[in-house]
């Protein structure tokens, strides 16, 4: 009976260990939650509520438009920085965030203060892309995968469940088609 409860004591005490310590050994922080929690903690920006953006997430999960697999948008207001430190302070937050494999696409600033910056990396085969942009006192964090020859072949032939997205003109690029003729005799 002494044996029996221990035996129940250990085993509680072990599925204990492992369901409070199993979220923070196994869960790892994204990029993109990395770059949220900066803007929210850093510059105590406040979240935007999008209302259908789960409607639009699923849609884009179900129908792939574009080569498009996922995205997410969060959007913040009332940011506080200082302008002077704000660049210098964003790449080094990118910089920690990324891991090596991300590679900077670009980084621009304007006179205005606007500021954006975008990372990308192969994931197999599709692309992900993070973008971050910031202006007076309002960020976006975009992030987004997608198939680059799904993409492709969306530009070459812009349709969503078989209607065409284009202006109905036919692609002035491509040689008329050649009349039939019967070959000579």
């Amino acid at each position: 009976m002494q044996n029996r409860n221990r035996l129940i004591t250990a085993s509680a005490l072990l599925l204990l260990t492992f369901v409070f310590a199993a979220p923070q050994t196994f869960a790892k922080t994204s990029e993109y939650d990395k770059i949220v929690s900066h803007l929210k903690t850093k510059y105590r920006a406040k979240k935007v509520s999008l209302g259908f953006v789960w409607l639009a997430r699923a849609a884009v999960k179900l129908v792939r438009p574009a080569g498009v697999k996922s995205f997410n948008v969060t959007l913040f207001k009332d940011l506080k920085f200082s302008r002077e430190t704000l660049d210098t302070e964003m790449q080094n937050a990118l910089k920690n965030s990324f891991s090596s494999d991300w590679s900077p696409v670009f980084r621009v600033r304007s006179r205005e203060g606007q500021q954006a910056y975008m990372y990308m990396r192969e994931d197999g085969g599709n692309v992900k892309i993070t973008l971050v942009t910031i202006e007076t006192e309002n960020a976006a964090v975009i992030r987004a995968t997608f198939s680059p020859e799904k993409l492709a072949e969306f530009i070459n032939n812009p349709r969503i469940f078989g209607i065409s997205l284009s202006d109905g003109d036919k692609d002035k690029s491509e040689p008329p088609a050649a009349e039939k003729s019967e070959p000579p005799a």
